[in-house]
């Protein structure tokens, strides 16, 4: 029997998942965590097998996945997210044409990320909207030892085997993300340069510099590629 420990903020998504684990033969849940401050002493208590965590706890306490994968190795993490397979802001930028990889600490600025999670050794994430079968398939894997992930992530696995040249001029910084932020707020160059505290030529580069790496042709563009990758 694979116990699981359920850590979900929402009533009705952590009674969906309950009922769909209890209804399915060689799982059990030993218990539920409401918020984020209960999950490592509850996991302390209850050694569960498997933890479906919540994103939203993991964008609160940071450091919770790798300390709880310290603390607990023989526990493996399933984080439900909010986004769907296709909104996966890593899809779009790892496997896109041009390949805009993020910089680590571009990376850690995008909520809602399924990467940020995997990195920290949680072993699969799946969308809250996912039906009780993907649920379930999504245990069984992870409870063999797989690591279960949405097909908007295939690109980073086989990217992760081949990573591009360290040095490449594609990669989108934190600053950058932080001037992408500003524009789609609808401030000019000028304004953004006050809020950076930069110059005004420096704003100018910068966005000259990201409309090249994300291959679109103005700010108007800009602006639509950045909501629909959701990059803010």
């Amino acid at each position: 029997m694979t116990s699981v420990l359920i850590a979900l903020e929402e009533p009705f998504v952590q009674m969906g998942v309950r009922v769909t684990i209890e209804n399915t033969e060689g799982f059990e849940v030993v218990g539920v965590a409401e918020a984020v401050d209960q999950v490592e002493s509850t996991v302390t208590e209850l050694a569960p097998d498997i933890l479906i965590l919540d994103s939203h706890f993991q964008q609160v306490d940071d450091k919770l996945v790798p300390q709880l994968t310290s603390n607990h190795p023989e526990c493996k993490i399933l984080v439900m997210v909010d986004h769907t397979d296709e909104g996966c802001t890593l899809r779009s930028l790892l496997a896109g044409p041009r390949q805009h990889w993020l910089e680590d600490d571009a990376l850690k600025t995008i909520q809602e990320c399924c990467l940020l999670a995997l990195r920290e050794s949680a072993r699969g994430c799946l969308p809250k909207g996912s039906t009780p079968e993907r649920l379930i398939a999504a245990l069984q894997a992870v409870a063999a030892g797989e690591v279960w992930t949405g097909p908007g992530l295939a690109s980073y696995w086989m990217h992760s085997i081949r990573p591009p040249d360290p040095d490449s001029n594609n990669r989108i910084t934190a600053r950058e993300l932080e001037v992408i932020e500003l524009v789609v707020s609808g401030l000019s160059n000028r304004e953004v340069a006050q809020q950076l505290e930069l110059s005004e030529q420096t704003v100018k580069n910068y966005t000259a510099r990201i409309m090249d790496k994300l291959g679109v042709r103005n700010r108007v563009e800009l602006v639509l590629y950045a909501i629909r990758e959701r990059l803010v």
